[in-house]
């Protein structure tokens, strides 16, 4: 069933087209894999929105020229998010995509940028998800007078970073990355530590846990500096 305007965009905007799956296996390398997924998890996938200079009034870029909202309705709400990777690294545009199952729905981005200037593959920095909600509570708003503020915006909302300096979404992504990975680290060491019998290797163990405490107070700083 084709898509009303769900995020409420201007109608300049909307294609709500219905994209067979078999186009998918036409223009990528699909393997075993991939297609298991597309068959095995995804009902259809509809092209819902094309945001472009041409259908918003906003400048663009020779590194973006479209942002393409996909509505994909799932046959289950738990379907490896290996799939939606796997398109957006092989699609030539910057994707969003509106997870569907029953009447609620998500929102899933991978950040990206081009491998090389050749603009064929890209390169998947973080994905970002939202939390599963109602249909009726989807929101995603257009915000910004050019393509790569707008996606810099979708990517603020969905992963929850909020307000931003302009430009500053590259090594927000960044830092976000080097904040869960010291986040995981801390709690691997002091899972560690609370383990351990021996009261001087307890006494070095605390010690890494404070400097790595402080990595990670360091790394939280620099991150609020660029909102």
């Amino acid at each position: 069933m084709l898509m009303d305007n769900l995020l409420h965009y201007p109608q300049s905007t909307i294609v709500n087209r219905v994209v067979p799956k078999t186009m998918f296996y036409k223009f990528m390398e699909v393997n075993p894999r991939m297609k298991s997924r597309f068959v095995n998890d995804v009902v259809n996938i509809t092209w819902l929105y094309k945001l472009s200079a041409g259908t918003l009034n906003v400048t663009d870029t020779e590194e973006m020229k479209e942002i393409e909202v996909f509505v994909v309705n799932l046959k289950r709400p738990d379907c490896p998010t290996d799939l939606f990777t796997f398109i957006d690294t092989n699609m030539p545009h910057h994707i969003v995509f509106v997870l569907v199952h029953d009447n609620s729905a998500m929102l899933l981005i991978n950040y990206k940028d081009w491998t090389d200037d050749t603009h064929t593959k890209f390169r998947i920095r973080q994905a970002f998800a939202s939390p599963w909600m109602s249909m009726a509570d989807l929101e995603l708003s257009v915000q910004g007078q050019s393509l790569p503020r707008i996606y810099d915006n979708f990517v603020a909302q969905v992963s929850g970073i909020g307000e931003h300096k302009a430009g500053a979404m590259v090594e927000i992504v960044a830092l976000k990355k080097q904040i869960a990975t010291a986040e995981a680290e801390l709690e691997s060491l002091q899972r560690k530590m609370r383990k351990e019998p021996q009261l001087d290797r307890q006494l070095a163990m605390n010690k890494q846990v404070k400097a790595k405490r402080k990595e990670l107070d360091n790394l939280k700083k620099k991150l609020e500096e660029l909102k």
